[in-house]
C-alpha cells in the first residue's frame, strides 16, 4: 500500500504464499481483499495491515491453478464479497459473518472446470458478472442464480480475462484473449461495441471512469488504451511500460489512472506500476 499523495511505501502485507492474483478496496476504503494461489480470500485492515478474516478453499483433490483464488470483488454496500477460482466454482462471503455463503460450479461445462479469473459487481449490488476461459461473460444473482450468458464468439478461443460494470449499471464491459473489448446493455444484452488493440495482443486490465465516459484497458501489447465508451473512438494510447500491463485503476474522481505491469511466472523483468495524469486532470 503507497500514499497516493506522496508514493511513499505504508504497509507491505505478505498475504499469500507462492502469489497474490487480486487485490480490491472495500468500499469504505477500511478493509482490502485477496485472493491467492493457496487457494484463500483474506480480508485484512487497510490501517493496521491485519488479517480480520480468512475463507480457504478446503476441498481436497485440487491442485496446480485448480486450486487458486484468481479474483475478488465487494458488493456496493461492503457486506458480501465474491471470489472465483481455478476449479471453476464462485463463492460469495458474507464478510460481516465471516462466513461462506453460497457456492456454485460458475464456469464448469461438461464436467471440466475452467478458471473463472473476473468478476464484479452490478452498481446496485444485485448481480454478478463473471469471466472465464469458457469464453463467456456469465450473469448471476448473488444466490448463484444463472441470469444470463455473454458470447460474443463461439468459434475462436477468446479466454474473458476481465469483466466491468459501468458506473450507472446499464453497461457491462469484458477484455478478452483476442485483443478485444467488447461492451453489452446489462438490459438487453445486446452487444453495443467491439473494440480492439489488435489480434497479437490479449487484454486483461479494465476499468470505467468514475464519470462512466471513458474505459480504459491493458494487456500484452504493454499498453494502456483509452476509449470513448459512447463510441468507441480510441481516446489515446498510453505507452511506457516493458512488460505486459495486467490491471488498471481510476481515482475516485478521475484525474488519474494507475496501471500495473509484469511479466508472468518470470522471476526478471521490470515490473512497476504508473500514475498517468489524464487531458483535463
Amino acid at each position: 500500500m503507497w500514499d497516493a499523495r506522496t508514493f511513499e511505501t505504508l504497509k507491505v502485507i505478505d498475504a499469500h504464499p507462492g502469489g497474490a492474483w487480486s487485490v480490491a478496496w472495500s468500499p469504505d476504503g477500511g478493509r482490502l481483499a485477496s485472493a491467492g494461489e493457496d487457494g484463500a480470500v483474506r480480508v485484512w485492515n487497510s490501517v493496521t495491515a491485519e488479517a480480520v478474516f480468512e475463507f480457504p478453499l478446503e476441498e481436497s483433490g485440487l491442485y496446480g491453478t485448480k486450486r487458486w483464488a484468481f479474483c475478488v470483488a465487494w458488493s456496493p454496500d461492503g457486506r458480501l464479497l465474491a471470489a472465483g477460482y481455478g476449479d471453476g466454482t464462485l463463492r460469495t462471503f458474507d464478510v460481516e459473518a465471516g462466513a461462506l455463503r453460497f457456492a456454485w460450479p460458475g464456469h464448469v461445462s461438461g464436467g471440466h472446470s475452467t478458471e473463472v479469473v473476473s468478476v464484479d459487481w452490478s452498481s446496485d449490488g444485485t448481480i454478478l458478472a463473471s469471466g472465464g476461459i469458457d469464453y463467456a461473460v456469465r450473469l448471476w444473482t448473488a444466490a448463484g442464480e444463472p441470469l444470463a450468458v455473454l458470447r460474443a464468439d463461439t468459434l475462436a478461443r477468446n479466454d474473458i480475462n476481465g469483466v466491468a460494470w459501468s458506473p450507472d449499471g446499464g453497461r457491462i464491459a469484458a477484455a478478452g484473449q483476442d485483443g478485444s473489448v467488447r461492451i453489452w446493455d446489462a438490459v438487453t444484452h445486446d452487444q453495443l461495441l467491439a473494440l480492439s488493440t489488435g489480434p497479437n495482443h490479449w487484454t486483461r486490465g479494465l476499468a470505467w471512469s468514475p464519470d462512466g465516459r471513458l474505459l480504459a484497458s491493458s494487456g500484452g501489447d504493454r499498453s494502456v488504451h483509452l476509449w470513448d465508451a459512447t463510441t468507441g473512438t480510441e481516446i489515446a494510447e498510453l505507452t511506457g511500460h516493458e512488460e505486459y500491463v495486467w490491471s488498471v485503476a481510476w481515482s475516485p474522481d478521475g484525474r488519474l489512472l494507475a496501471s500495473g505491469s509484469g511479466r508472468y511466472n518470470v522471476l526478471h523483468g521490470n515490473p512497476d506500476i504508473r500514475i498517468w495524469s489524464l487531458p483535463g486532470g
